[in-house]
């Protein structure tokens, strides 16, 4: 499914984004995602709900393929959207520094 339905932002994703569900004991819900390019998960962001950062989207990146992390990795954004935008934008860093590609990466 599409994130576009339950997150707002101007920004449309590139890659598919998909509910964390971590078991069958925990539903899936509005506020946690994960991107997906193919079987390849490149991040997730979840929705504060508590605390300094309440309301904010954190986000955090990375390419299972390889062990080098460019910094940042992980932050805070105002919108989803802006989250989903910041994983990918890293993915396509990482996999470009790794001499890799992301499927969408048109750079």
């Amino acid at each position: 499914m599409a994130a576009g339905t339950f997150i707002e932002g101007p920004y449309q994703p590139l890659y598919n984004w998909r509910r964390t569900q971590i078991d069958e004991n925990d539903p899936p819900s509005d506020d946690d995602w994960m991107g997906w390019d193919g079987d390849v998960p490149l991040g997730r962001i979840t929705k504060q709900l508590h605390g300094l950062m309440k309301d904010r989207w954190m986000w955090s990146a990375h390419d299972p393929h390889t062990r080098k992390r460019l910094l940042p990795h992980q932050g805070y954004e105002a919108n989803g959207r802006e989250a989903m935008r910041m994983v990918e934008e890293y993915y396509h860093r990482l996999t470009r520094y790794t001499g890799m590609r992301g499927s969408r990466d048109e750079q």
